[in-house]
């Protein structure tokens, strides 16, 4: 297995250039003193880290006092024949997740909606989170972005990429002549 291939920073080294989605929390203007100060202490914890840690670009484009935008998790393996990517999307329908590849990119994008059954009922606690995720993956140069499936299973996407055969190298050698 090459280690270089497998390596987070290659898969992920497009997400950082992409404008990450608006992250809506729960609670968030609700007038609630609680939410208040629960808001005000992620916008405090997001300042610090955005301080500690300048150099990720993914954390200075988010506004201050704006939460950070909503990430799946994702697992990544590669076999002979194909890599897998499964993404985490508990509590998302199969109709509010779209994928799209185009230039050695593959943008997932997620919506997942905050259901009311009750109107008059009161909520002592919120801690699951809704809105808009995305990820955005570079894909190898030797993936084959023409043939990827994905499925969606439990709350879990997996995208099966396959690997195009490898290329004839260009390289040749080049005689030199002597005068």
């Amino acid at each position: 297995m090459d280690w270089k291939k497998i390596a987070p920073w290659n898969w992920f080294k497009q997400e950082e250039s992409v404008s990450p989605a608006p992250r809506r929390l729960p609670g968030y203007g609700s007038g609630d003193p609680f939410s208040a100060l629960r808001a005000e202490m992620d916008r405090v914890f997001e300042d610090a880290v955005r301080h500690a840690f300048p150099r990720m670009s993914w954390l200075a484009e988010a506004p201050a006092g704006r939460p950070m935008p909503l990430r799946p998790v994702v697992d990544i393996s590669e076999g002979r024949k194909a890599y897998t990517v499964r993404v985490e999307l508990p509590g998302v329908e199969p109709d509010d997740v779209s994928i799209e590849a185009q230039d050695h990119t593959l943008v997932l994008r997620a919506d997942k909606r905050q259901t009311r059954e009750e109107e008059d009922e009161g909520y002592h606690c919120v801690e699951r989170s809704y809105g808009a995720m995305q990820r955005v993956l570079s894909l190898l140069d030797d993936a084959d972005a023409d043939a990827i499936e994905a499925r969606f299973k439990h709350g879990v996407l997996r995208l099966r990429i396959p690997k195009q055969p490898a290329r004839a190298s260009h390289a040749r050698s080049i005689p030199i002549e002597k005068e």
